[in-house]
């Protein structure tokens, strides 16, 4: 890996740990959300640092995919790979973070909607100018 490749990753690696040691409003958003990577993975794993307050604590998730589904839909999928034993608890405080946007990804209109709801959910984490995105 060179070094300039070697550099770049460590500032990835370390902007979500920076983002949640200094209350850093940060949006994440997941496309491909409806997806198996995205179910078995992808959520799983965000919520795994979620337990573990390893996320910042204003944080948005936002899945992009083309199905359309409800809250309720996208929940039941993102979460359908948690496993049973997990707490009840834990899983509805994460999904108080997570919406979704439905949209086709060559179509620009459903671009904007995304921004909108991006930044509607920026609003309500209370940002002042900079955020993670």
């Amino acid at each position: 890996m060179s070094k300039a490749s070697s550099s770049s990753q460590g500032s990835l690696t370390c902007g979500l740990d920076k983002a949640a040691k200094e209350n850093v409003p940060t949006t994440i958003v997941v496309f491909g959300a409806s997806g198996d990577l995205a179910k078995k993975k992808t959520f799983p794993a965000l919520f795994h640092l979620f337990q573990r307050g390893l996320l910042p604590k204003r944080i948005g998730i936002i899945g992009y995919a083309r199905t359309k589904m409800t809250s309720e839909e996208f929940h039941k999928r993102a979460t359908s790979h948690f496993g049973a034993e997990v707490n009840q608890d834990d899983v509805a405080g994460f999904l108080k973070l997570c919406t979704y946007v439905s949209g086709k990804y060559d179509v620009p209109k459903d671009f904007k909607k995304l921004r909108e709801e991006i930044e509607n959910h920026e609003k309500l984490l209370e940002c002042s100018g900079s955020s993670n995105r």
